[in-house]
């Protein structure tokens, strides 16, 4: 894993170790560059399963690989299982929720749907996204969600992440 996809993972982290701190210091981020993504919105791993970007590759080996999807831009999605809880997730079924709390939040130019809870969901399930060459992409806390509707999809994958997002909502 580099030093930038390192750094890009903090978002789904609360706290790292100083080990990552200062190596991330030492390629040139800023203390305040680290506390900002880890601030980021997101799911997060809990520090009792994980403290760095740089340990979860090790983690996942402790996995159960459960489902593999192949995506058309060449990505591979691997959804992983722990017999532990591992942190936190950030997407729900739209039908496990007071449907008058919803409300439409943009993200990443897109307008979706959203809710606010007191407490996120916990989970045990781990997504890993990688280029066909195996370079980490992103990973994170919970089940697997498609790519916000996009050109780059196969109209099967754009049916799919539409249909997907019309029933699951984001919560913040």
């Amino acid at each position: 894993m580099t030093t930038e996809q390192a750094f890009y993972l903090l978002k789904h982290f609360t706290v790292v170790d100083q080990i990552t701190i200062g190596k991330l210091i030492d390629f040139g981020y800023s203390t305040s560059d680290i506390n900002k993504q880890l601030e980021l919105v997101g799911s997060k791993f809990f520090s009792s399963f994980c403290q760095s970007p740089c340990d979860l590759e090790a983690r996942i080996s402790t996995g159960r690989l459960i489902h593999r999807i192949e995506q058309s831009n060449g990505r591979i999605a691997r959804v992983y299982e722990f017999d532990e809880i591992i942190g936190t997730e950030q997407i729900i079924n739209i039908s496990s929720i007071d449907s008058s709390s919803i409300f439409t939040l943009e993200r990443n130019g897109m307008n979706i749907h959203s809710i606010s809870l007191k407490e996120l969901p916990t989970t045990n399930k781990l997504v890993m996204v990688s280029s066909e060459t195996e370079k980490w992409i992103t990973a994170f806390p919970g089940n697997y969600a498609p790519a916000f509707p996009s050109t780059w999809m196969s109209i099967e994958e754009h049916a799919y992440a539409t249909k997907f997002w019309e029933n699951h909502v984001f919560v913040v």
